[in-house]
């Protein structure tokens, strides 16, 4: 049997314990790029299954779709008709000096049946959200998800970051829930002054502005 060797360098800009997937899309690229060298077609549920062995919990970000997942079974749950809302967000790094987050020595959340029934009805109502393209609904999700994530691994100011969502034309609050990032859901008809006008509240509690960005059907992929 012939064999065939190579180096395999990945350079990945995603800054590692934000919760922004950097450790998933090193992996996917690994299997990307070793299947590209074999001339071997894989499709995204069979990385997403290689993934998950590898990294024992996943995001999905190699769909492109609207994607309802298990990320320690690696399987799509519910393919989502209709299309993300659009967002103007800005994201923020809530403790840009500690480090980030060591989710290789998290524990898997261990949730109680009563906030497992709260995640039952999050999901039938981000799912009619995605399906009528409602940003409030879906900022109202997000928001109350981050709350619930507290109790398993709490943000640094939080509550501060909470308050924001009462400025003008701020819907509500997203998190990474196992990160120190943030992200501030602003109506996009609000125009980016409103969501620029964030900044200084934010720079005053000691976090960083990581940027602003927009989000919506043709732009970004949304994954629950």
């Amino acid at each position: 049997e012939k064999q065939v060797g190579g180096v395999l360098t990945v350079d990945c800009p995603v800054p590692a314990g934000l919760g922004l997937g950097s450790s998933t899309s090193d992996v996917v690229a690994a299997i990307r790029a070793v299947c590209d060298a074999h001339r071997t077609p894989i499709d995204s549920g069979q990385i997403a299954r290689l993934a998950v062995e590898a990294e024992g919990a996943i995001d999905p970000i190699m769909f492109e779709e609207g994607v309802l997942f298990a990320p320690r079974r690696g399987r799509v749950l519910e393919r989502w008709a209709g299309g993300f809302p659009e967002f103007l967000v800005v994201s923020v790094d809530t403790d840009p000096g500690g480090g980030g987050v060591d989710t290789l020595s998290m524990p898997p959340p261990r949730y109680t049946a009563a906030e497992l029934d709260h995640f039952d009805e999050l999901i039938s109502r981000a799912r009619s959200a995605f399906r009528e393209r409602d940003a409030q609904a879906m900022a109202a999700v997000a928001t109350r998800s981050a709350e619930l994530n507290q109790r398993l691994l709490p943000m640094r100011g939080f509550g501060h970051l909470l308050a924001l969502t009462r400025q003008p034309g701020c819907l509500g609050l997203q998190i990474s829930h196992s990160g120190t990032v943030a992200g501030l859901l602003f109506d996009p008809a609000a125009g980016p002054e409103a969501a620029e006008s964030v900044r200084p509240a934010v720079e005053a509690l000691g976090m960083q502005c990581l940027g602003g960005f927009r989000t919506g059907s043709g732009r970004e992929g949304a994954k629950a």
